[in-house]
């Protein structure tokens, strides 16, 4: 793949509904109707609810206690891809520098959006997983067709 296939998503969003569960949206830009949706477990949107300042927590989360014995490792992480999707499952990878080096490691989509916060570094979603807002009008004609279909 190509950095072609990516988007640099600026907009990190969580959003929690009691029916729908935790999610989390990743946009290219606030504007943008394009978006990238994943389902996220309570430990997962806490750790990126705290990454965005929105949760203090008493004590360090998982993901910072690791994270600080990688950075005094001198680990450098330089991004994140979520690049496929396979079974209903969402891949990404993570990519550091171990002195000087390039290695990649397996993420989950999560874990990684948690790692790219708090290390600032860019959180890249491969075009092909995005997905696009209908709008009023396809809205309305979706919910039309639903009326009409006898279950």
């Amino acid at each position: 793949m190509s950095s072609k296939d990516f988007v640099e998503t600026k907009e990190v969003l969580i959003k929690t509904d009691r029916i729908q569960g935790n999610m989390v949206i990743l946009k290219e830009s606030e504007e943008d109707s394009q978006y990238f949706l994943m389902f996220v477990g309570d430990a997962e949107i806490t750790a990126i609810a705290k990454e965005k300042g929105l949760v203090e927590p008493k004590r360090p989360l998982t993901h910072d206690l690791y994270l600080s014995m990688l950075n005094d490792a001198g680990v450098v992480f330089d991004r994140i891809e979520i690049h496929e999707m396979q079974e209903n499952t969402y891949y990404a990878t993570v990519y550091a520098s171990i002195q000087g080096k390039e290695v990649t490691f397996d993420s989950r989509p999560s874990d990684a959006v948690a790692l790219a916060l708090h290390q600032k570094c860019p959180i890249l979603v491969n075009r092909k997983l995005l997905r696009r807002e209908m709008t009023p009008e396809e809205i309305q004609e979706y919910e039309m067709i639903v009326r009409t279909v006898k279950f």
